[in-house]
């Protein structure tokens, strides 16, 4: 992107103003006190349903990855999941993330050499990645230099692509389809129908993952895009990258 030489020098503190997750005033007090995934019990077995052509599957939920006691103010925290494209060459350590006081979803940065450019970051207040509902990971497009980071090429993403979720502690790797890309501006980053896209509709309302209307298990990819603006250190769009589970 032509801007990021303009950002050299820019310790781009908002990987997103995803001032997003973060529906009315009072999202903040609500959701500090139950940031845990709906699947806290790893024992549980229940199946969602997902239909490929004329074939069904039945694919079993995934265990929790934090404490259900875990506040969305914690710090972000190392999960045993790996995240795989393979059309953009992302292979990436995922950790759980909450939410900043300013109710920005807590994306770490770190210097210019710091290893959380290369990480991707799961909101611990959506959805476990392939439970029924929306799991959120966001990801930083470029590092302080202006070098692309881990999803600097997300918006080559097209519909059919598939994404990998490996879960490194249960020997699983989960299988979602790109569906849909979209691109927002900040302002539409902020109203409900958006929220409800990129996070599910449970934190937009203050609520921790509510399992999907159509018992599907969602992934929305998240970073910036578009112009760089230096008023307010921030890209002025977010590009979201819809997927489903297919196995």
């Amino acid at each position: 992107m032509d801007t990021r030489s303009r950002r050299r020098w820019t310790a781009v503190t908002v990987l997103f103003a995803v001032t997003a997750v973060l529906w009315g005033s009072g999202l903040w007090t609500r959701s500090a006190n139950q940031p845990g995934p709906i699947y806290t019990d790893t024992t549980r077995t229940t199946h969602i349903t997902s239909t490929t052509g004329a074939a069904k599957q039945v694919l079993p939920q995934p265990a929790a990855l934090t404490s259900s006691k875990m506040s969305l103010a914690a710090p972000a925290v190392a999960v045993p999941l790996v995240i795989e494209i393979p059309r953009i060459d992302v292979q990436s350590h995922v950790l759980a993330v909450g939410m900043t006081k300013a109710r920005a979803m807590a994306a770490p940065e770190g210097g210019a050499n710091s290893p959380n450019w290369a990480d991707t970051f799961w909101y611990r207040g959506s959805s476990v990645p392939g439970a029924v509902g929306t799991a959120t990971i966001a990801g930083h497009i470029d590092d302080a230099y202006g070098r692309y980071a881990v999803f600097g090429r997300l918006s080559s993403l097209v519909r059919g692509d598939r994404i990998y979720i490996r879960n490194t502690r249960a020997g699983r790797r989960e299988t979602f389809v790109v569906t849909a890309t979209h691109m927002y501006t900040l302002a539409q980053t902020k109203t409900r129908a958006v929220l409800n896209l990129m996070y599910g509709s449970g934190p937009p309302r203050g609520l921790g993952p509510l399992p999907s209307r159509d018992g599907r298990a969602h992934l929305s990819l998240i970073t910036c895009a578009g112009t760089w603006d230096n008023a307010v250190h921030s890209h002025d769009a977010r590009l979201v990258v819809s997927a489903v589970r297919i196995r």
